[in-house]
């Protein structure tokens, strides 16, 4: 029986000497989830995956061994990763965790599943997505680290986030120029982008190197206040506006960014008839969860044979 290690990093122990916010757990969760009931499916797998001790477990399921943390976890994910056929690492990109994480299952000489290092590198930077972006001509937000750069009379508002940020993770919406100048003074790693308030998409993708699928697109619950942005979940669609035009821009960013592998997800917003790309994920994110229970195919089979 052939045995696979699913290292969700923040419910797997990667916090294990650090408070752990509600809201992130909760997302992490969903995804661990999912992805153990779609590969307890698998025949002839065996999975393992490791828990935080301080949280109660509330997954059982048949072929599925827990593995609970109470410590520094990295030697105790080296060794299930030996032990095992394929390593899945699934982290956050903010402050480098994702990167870290494939490079050190890299180092275990094991069948790793998920993007490449150069492919996470420049997708874990909002800055460097959007350099890559606009090199190619893919429409998308401006965005500057340099606020002296920035004519604050084009836009009304402007949000700021973390360059290497999952998601809507600590954005800041401002009005003000010099409040802004004295956030981005007293906050490093930051960029900015004029707040445009446009209907928010994303695409679930899969890809095994030689070819890709676009497996569905979401829409993506956004709320807007005076001081940030905050995002509460997905919907599964089967239809969306303006679908060729987004396929081909799709088509351009897996060809133009070498790496991109396994699961993936890329967001983008549709702004007054104008499609406006923002971000690419090269790992799982919460939208996998409504896959299974829209979709005839099982996800996790596919994201399995990407090794091959």
């Amino acid at each position: 029986m052939r045995k696979i290690f699913i290292c969700e990093y923040v419910t797997g122990g990667g916090y294990i000497n650090k408070k752990i916010s509600k809201k992130l757990f909760i997302q992490a969760n969903i995804i661990l989830k999912s992805l153990l009931n779609d590969f307890n499916k698998i025949s002839n797998l065996k999975i393992i995956y490791t828990w935080d001790y301080r949280y109660k477990r509330t997954i059982n399921l048949k072929n599925t061994q827990c593995v609970f943390i109470k410590k520094n976890p990295w030697k105790i994910w080296s060794s299930l990763i030996k032990k095992s056929d394929f390593f899945f690492p699934i982290a956050p990109e903010s402050d480098g965790k994702l990167l870290k994480f494939v490079k050190f299952g890299n180092s275990q000489k094991n069948n790793l599943i998920g993007s490449d290092i150069v492919a996470i590198k420049t997708a874990s930077s909002k800055y460097k997505t959007y350099k890559m972006f606009q090199k190619y001509s893919i429409p998308t937000i401006p965005t500057f680290k340099n606020i002296k750069k920035i004519n604050c009379k084009n836009y009304n508002k402007w949000v700021i986030k973390p360059d290497d940020g999952a998601g809507c993770e600590k954005n800041h919406i401002f009005s003000n120029k010099n409040k802004m100048l004295n956030f981005i003074n007293l906050n490093k790693n930051y960029v900015i982008q004029p707040l445009i308030k446009g209907e928010s998409y994303s695409a679930n993708i899969i890809s095994d190197k030689s070819k890709f699928k676009i497996l569905n697109f979401n829409k993506q619950k956004i709320f807007f206040n005076k001081k940030k942005i905050t995002f509460n979940g997905t919907k599964f669609l089967k239809k969306i506006a303006y679908e060729k035009k987004i396929k081909k821009y799709i088509n351009i960013i897996i060809k133009k960014l070498s790496g991109l592998n396994s699961f993936f997800g890329i967001d983008f917003i549709i702004f007054k008839q104008k499609i406006l790309f923002v971000d690419i994920n090269p790992r799982i994110t919460t939208s996998y969860k409504e896959l299974s229970k829209n979709m005839k195919i099982n996800v996790a089979q596919q994201i399995l044979n990407t090794t091959r």
